[in-house]
């Protein structure tokens, strides 16, 4: 099962996290969203507090099921879905499976196809993520750390978004070792661009201007694979545009879900 924080009135929102993190990195924003969202903050599988007990290991098809289950005991039928980097991934994969109760969907900093191809140059290299694979077994606590500071690099306030990074995450349990691995293998291996074009939901995607991950090019790309898709960039922002711009990111969020 999942963990899951509820909070706030209004449209439910689920909201899943990027790698190695939890449901924690929402934390600076929650206040604001409570306002207008009634929000699902979940932990996924092997990340945070979704480690305990019997808990299946993290993968697509766990996680398909876990998030299934999880939409499912959602009264409402207008349920919005927010994954943010691997969680705009692993909603991507979701939603080709189980497309119904969810009518909006919102990628931040996400890509169907994390590594470069030679028909999709808007990607990472697939030997940053080995070197990460690589690192992470030598030293946990500094390849999660390096994968931080990377997410933050770009922003116009560098400094302070990783603070607030690095204070949201330490609210909940570090991520299980091999959901790290999983991680990373989800994100050198999956390439979902074929199955785009069948989901029927509104889709918006949030890139940031300087993101060092997932250039914003991915987005105005995937645009054309989607059937209602729209993006928008924020200036001045990296990896984590909920985190460096939130004023900015909320507004597009709510102008999005009730338009």
């Amino acid at each position: 099962m999942l963990t899951v924080t509820e909070s706030g009135d209004g449209r439910p929102l689920v909201l899943l996290h990027g790698w190695g993190l939890h449901r924690g990195v929402w934390k600076s924003i929650l206040p604001e969203l409570n306002k207008q969202f009634h929000c699902y903050a979940v932990d996924m599988l092997g990340h945070g507090e979704s480690q305990a007990g019997n808990s299946k290991p993290f993968n697509l098809d766990n996680m398909r099921e876990a998030l299934h289950i999880l939409i499912n005991n959602i009264e409402a039928d207008n349920i919005i879905l927010a994954g943010w980097s691997l969680g705009g991934l692993v909603a991507m994969d979701y939603l080709s499976y189980f497309p119904g109760k969810v009518k909006k969907l919102i990628l931040i900093a996400a890509n169907a196809c994390f590594c470069k191809q030679s028909d999709w140059p808007y990607g990472l290299d697939a030997t940053v993520l080995d070197n990460f694979s690589q690192q992470l077994e030598l030293d946990y606590k500094k390849t999660v750390d390096k994968f931080m500071a990377l997410q933050m690099l770009g922003s116009d306030d560098y400094k302070r978004s990783l603070k607030v990074l690095k204070n949201a995450i330490a609210s909940c349990p570090e991520p299980a070792m091999q959901a790290l691995r999983n991680g990373l293998g989800i994100l050198k291996t999956t390439d979902l661009r074929e199955k785009l074009s069948a989901l029927p939901q509104a889709i918006l995607m949030i890139s940031g201007e300087h993101d060092r991950l997932i250039p914003y090019q991915a987005a105005e790309a995937m645009q054309q694979l989607f059937n209602n898709a729209q993006s928008t960039m924020i200036k001045d922002a990296g990896h984590a545009p909920f985190i460096s711009h939130p004023d900015e990111f909320i507004q597009i969020i709510k102008k999005f879900s009730y338009d």
